[in-house]
């Protein structure tokens, strides 16, 4: 149950590599890009979520995926939480460790499926307008030319793992990453039905 991105496709393409996982694979949110304004969004039947990106600078990414807001780039996907995990009376508590759990997973695929190491990782739980989200992060191996770290935002989405991730390029883009990810989290809005992103991009360009 993993899509983190692998370095070397990075000099080619961003390819995001998954584990099939029933009730489905892995998908990306969409750049809805306005006149004064621009968001990413993704519509589900049931549940939708838009978020905010107040930037001086947005555009789609040379990488497929990702957006380019202010010369970092961004990718927003939803991966279902495994069956067996019980989603019934959360708290806070319980979604920090549920979390961690997903954190851990994907560290473990990453390291025993793709066979590459990483080091220097870290998590930083944070609550953000009431949703509380999980920051982590891990640095590439030294033999990666271009990733120097991949840092990532989730959060509980229903039956979803909700993810914003940076990968970073310069070792002291971090902190600036890290500030993006947290405004952006700020932003998220979530609807309780199917909305239309068709109208909601010609909304924005009005």
């Amino acid at each position: 149950m993993t899509k983190l991105i692998m370095p070397i496709l990075l000099l080619i393409s961003a390819v995001a590599v998954g584990q099939k996982n029933s009730p489905g694979e892995y998908v990306h949110a969409s750049l809805l890009q306005g006149k004064k304004r621009s968001l990413i969004g993704w519509s589900g039947r049931e549940h939708s979520f838009t978020i905010d990106m107040a930037a001086r600078s947005v555009k789609p990414s040379d990488l497929p995926e990702f957006v380019n807001i202010d010369g970092l780039i961004v990718q927003s996907t939803l991966l279902p939480v495994p069956q067996d995990i019980d989603l019934g009376h959360l708290n806070p508590s319980r979604e920090k460790d549920l979390l961690t759990k997903y954190m851990k997973d994907e560290l473990d695929y990453y390291r025993k499926k793709l066979r590459e190491k990483y080091s220097q990782s870290g998590s930083e739980p944070m609550t953000i307008k009431g949703r509380v989200f999980l920051l982590w992060y891990f640095d590439m191996p030294e033999n990666s030319k271009m990733v120097k770290r991949q840092v990532y935002l989730s959060t509980l989405f229903y039956d979803q793992v909700m993810d914003l991730n940076i990968p970073i390029f310069k070792a002291d883009d971090f902190a600036r990453a890290r500030s993006l990810l947290v405004k952006m989290a700020g932003s998220l809005k979530i609807y309780n039905k199917h909305i239309d992103l068709a109208l909601l991009s010609k909304q924005l360009n009005k």
